[in-house]
């Protein structure tokens, strides 16, 4: 029904605090703006469950690639095992695991879990280099601050290999 808006949880989609903070924006660019703005701008949108450490994940896993027949690359890497990333050796929490999977023909990421200490950070990242088209070579090749968890793109990205 025009003029009648549903934002929020009751709105029907993800149920998230920032996915809200979206709904106030589309509909503030409907009642004042240009009204181009719809829930189909939404590219990316990366989640993050609160755990310890926290479980962040963007676009799609590898089993859903493999389910539309999809060619990709795959980086896992346990947190323990990445030389490139001390901040979880520094807060004594050494847990999880990044996989990242990229397109073969683009070098463009697809999909991402960050399993670890500031994951909801490093998704972050990731969700935005998807939705700007940056490679994954730009964030393999990336300088990073340095003690942080971001470093782990420059190592976990140098594994990519085709998936099995």
């Amino acid at each position: 029904m025009p003029g009648v808006f549903a934002v929020g949880d009751v709105n029907g989609g993800p149920q998230f605090t920032y996915i809200s903070l979206d709904d106030h924006r589309i509909v503030l660019d409907q009642l004042t703006g240009e009204g181009t703005r719809t829930t189909t701008d939404r590219e990316a949108v990366p989640t993050t469950m609160f755990l310890t450490p926290p479980l962040a994940r963007v676009g799609i896993t590898e089993t859903e690639a493999r389910a539309e027949g999809r060619p990709v690359l795959v980086a896992t890497k346990n947190i323990a095992d990445i030389a490139a990333m001390p901040r979880p050796k520094i807060l004594g929490d050494t847990h999880g695991l990044i996989k990242v999977l990229v397109d073969p023909a683009t070098d463009l990421v697809l999909g991402a879990t960050v399993f670890s200490v500031d994951s909801q950070e490093v998704i972050n990242l990731i969700a935005l280099a998807m939705r700007a088209g940056v490679t994954a070579s730009t964030l393999r090749d990336g300088i990073w601050t340095h003690p942080s968890s971001t470093e782990a793109l420059n190592e976990v990205l140098a594994g990519l290999h085709p998936s099995e």
